[in-house]
């Protein structure tokens, strides 16, 4: 089996770290941290590209409940 290089990566990985992702926003949603923001992530390795990540909360379309009840 051949290694993907790092420029082209495999769907197995893209989609791991959509769902690693997607369980460490809901879970820290769930605990009430502030997550709505934009983050910059320094690399440690020198040859390593730094990062920046907006994370912005889109409210449901179709709510399921009132929250003008839940704010009374």
């Amino acid at each position: 089996m051949e290694a993907t290089p790092p420029s082209k990566p495999s769907a197995d990985a893209t989609n791991t770290f959509e769902h690693e992702l997607s369980e460490l926003l809901l879970a820290a949603f769930g605990c009430g941290a502030a997550i709505e923001d934009t983050w910059e992530i320094a690399s440690t390795v020198s040859d390593a590209p730094n990062w920046r990540v907006t994370i912005e909360k889109v409210p449901p379309e179709n709510p399921t409940y009132e929250p003008t009840f839940l704010e009374e």
